[in-house]
């Protein structure tokens, strides 16, 4: 990939594939190739927007992302301070975006993230399959999508968008690796769900759920480690408080719930 303003080269690379299903191979490496060109197209157009000297330090309100973007980051600190207020403002950032822009794939992944914590799973699965359609290799996308399949009992199918997006993009975020150690959980494959937990981070959440798939292997050592650990990232974490994933069946939150209760979290 060449930028043709400058001739400056961004980007090669080589597939070598056992050619078995030609169109399967072509469907495959199709979709490689496009997801890393708009990563790379996106990483050098930052880099030259940062070259570039602002017009003004103001923040621009009719910027849809930014408003998304700030959903998203509200839904995070809902984890932490479980206070409906965040999650309110969640869904006023999100609804903003909506309304400055319908086509962004981003604009409804938030809402669909946003309503998915607010538990209206079928609104929020709307939103979901807009942004897919408007995005379908957006790694980001997917996750959140998989992690809305998993709170409505679609763990198996959270987990085949999963591995897809992996052939796209065998770095993604972070948080990505929460998604698919809980689609592993749900579907009680727990030595595989510690191993994806443990490459994701180390917010309180990843440890107790690192706790529960412990307790589940009667690993009882490990469970009331990574307890300890939870705790001390989030003092006043308790069942009652870390029982709240919106979950559509109560089957799904009890095999959480259980884990915790087992690997001795406070009531």
């Amino acid at each position: 990939m060449i930028d043709a303003s400058t001739g400056t080269h961004l980007w090669a690379q080589r597939y070598d594939r056992a050619l078995d299903d030609i169109f399967a191979l072509q469907d495959e490496v199709a979709a490689l190739i496009a997801s890393m060109v708009e990563g790379q197209a996106e990483a050098d157009s930052t880099s030259r927007t940062r070259r570039k000297p602002p017009a003004d330090w103001e923040l621009d309100a009719t910027f849809a992302q930014g408003h998304a973007f700030l959903a998203q980051a509200l839904v995070g600190r809902f984890w932490y301070d479980n206070d409906p207020r965040t999650l309110q403002n969640a869904w006023d950032s999100a609804r903003t975006a909506l309304a400055l822009d319908r086509s962004d794939g981003v604009c409804h992944q938030s809402m669909g993230l946003v309503l998915t914590h607010m538990r209206q799973h079928s609104d929020a699965g709307v939103h979901f399959e807009q942004a897919r359609s408007l995005n379908p290799l957006d790694v980001n996308i997917a996750g959140d999508y998989a992690s809305w399949l998993n709170y409505g009992g679609r763990a198996e199918s959270a987990l085949n968008v999963l591995e897809s997006a992996l052939l796209r993009d065998p770095l993604p975020p972070i948080w990505f690796w929460e998604v698919k150690g809980s689609s592993l959980f749900l579907l009680r494959r727990y030595s595989e769900a510690v191993g994806s937990y443990q490459k994701a981070g180390d917010q309180f959440f990843i440890h107790a759920f690192l706790a529960a798939a412990y307790a589940h292997l009667g690993e009882t050592q490990k469970a009331r480690a990574e307890v300890q650990e939870a705790l001390i990232r989030k003092h006043d974490l308790t069942i009652r408080l870390i029982s709240r994933l919106p979950f559509a069946h109560q089957v799904d939150l009890e095999l959480f719930t259980s884990g915790f209760r087992k690997a001795g979290f406070p009531a």
